[in-house]
């Protein structure tokens, strides 16, 4: 059920595939990218978390569209965000390619790993499916320590655009943000076009898209392409934003880490990676200021305060699946309908 304002309709078909197709909507993405531009004033020393949130977000979107529209898992989205950033890291240290060409050259390699990782999709699916995208995540840590020497650690020049170099989390921010924005509306916009509706179909059920001429090789492969090319993206600004890489930053944990992300932020939305990525944070952020505080008042929850993220993320991730299954995108959704018909309840 959509609820609209009264004398709110279409008159064309412009209007009607619109993605900001109210005034509220168009007003509050108008306040949301506001916020977002303005937000180095009021984040101070968290500009760091922003940044966080935004890269992961970019990574996420491409999940989002893997897993929640085309209904492919994956369990080794981290390594495609390993390639990205160690493709990133010597394309400019070792060739001395400028951030504006390694990222985009980055990406693109690792979109091709994407496609490659997504040819047995045709065959195998579901838990079997998982399991290939798990081995290629160990698979690509194995490689990735090897071919560094053993140590798995590498160095990244900074970002340098047209002779500015990017030297504080301020800077880099806006650097992210641009990214961050593209990455959103660019996989709102495809759901909705003709490769999104293959997605869906392939999703909700493969064999009846293949009789409708849906070529589910292309679609499945394109898709596992696509998120490797996000992940690419995230990786790249990752790698130049820490300036120092290791495999234990794209670890399994942290492949788990996206899909939590995008069910607690809901599967079939384009706001939910966004959602996902500042509540997965957010969330690892404060419980790393509050144990310190709780182990202060309570000595004896001492033993559990290394698993203490791990545990909080389960309970949440089970508590939020039995509440709403749709995660915070449909949350919100809810409240919007109940202040559109407050204060009657129908």
């Amino acid at each position: 059920m959509s609820v609209r304002p009264a004398g709110d309709f279409k008159t064309s078909y412009v209007q009607d595939m619109a993605i900001l197709d109210t005034r509220f909507y168009r007003i509050g993405f108008a306040v949301l990218v506001a916020g977002l531009v303005l937000a180095p004033l009021w984040a101070g020393r968290y500009i760091f978390l922003l940044n966080t949130i935004g890269i992961y977000a970019v990574g996420a979107c491409g999940l989002a569209l893997l897993t929640g529209f085309t209904g492919q898992i994956s369990l080794g989205h981290a390594a495609f965000m390993a390639i990205g950033a160690y493709s990133s890291a010597f394309l400019s240290q070792a060739l001395r390619l400028p951030f504006v060409v390694a990222l985009p050259v980055a990406s693109f390699i690792t979109f091709l790993f994407g496609i490659v990782v997504g040819l047995p999709s045709l065959r195998i699916k579901g838990l079997y499916l998982a399991i290939a995208t798990l081995a290629f995540q160990f698979l690509t840590e194995y490689a990735l320590i090897h071919a560094t020497g053993g140590i798995g650690a590498t160095t990244v020049p900074p970002v340098s655009v047209g002779g500015w170099t990017v030297r504080t989390d301020r800077q880099f921010y806006y650097v992210v943000l641009v990214f961050w924005v593209a990455a959103g509306v660019f996989a709102a916009n495809l759901v909705r076009s003709r490769i999104g509706l293959a997605f869906m179909a392939v999703r909700d059920r493969d064999y009846a898209a293949q009789v409708l001429g849906i070529h589910l090789l292309y679609y499945k492969a394109l898709a596992f392409g696509i998120a490797a090319f996000y992940a690419g993206v995230a990786g790249s600004l990752w790698a130049h934003y820490n300036r120092l890489i290791t495999t234990e930053q794209f670890n399994v944990g942290a492949s788990i880490d996206y899909v939590a992300m995008i069910v607690i932020g809901g599967l079939t939305s384009a706001w939910g990676p966004h959602l996902g990525s500042a509540f997965v944070w957010i969330l690892s952020q404060g419980l790393r200021i509050i144990a310190p505080a709780v182990l202060a008042v309570f000595p004896a929850f001492g033993k559990i305060a290394t698993p203490l993220r791990e545990i909080v993320f389960g309970v949440t991730l089970i508590a939020l699946l039995i509440w709403e299954p749709g995660g915070l995108a449909m949350l919100l959704r809810k409240l919007k309908r109940k202040l559109d018909l407050w204060p009657f309840a129908y």
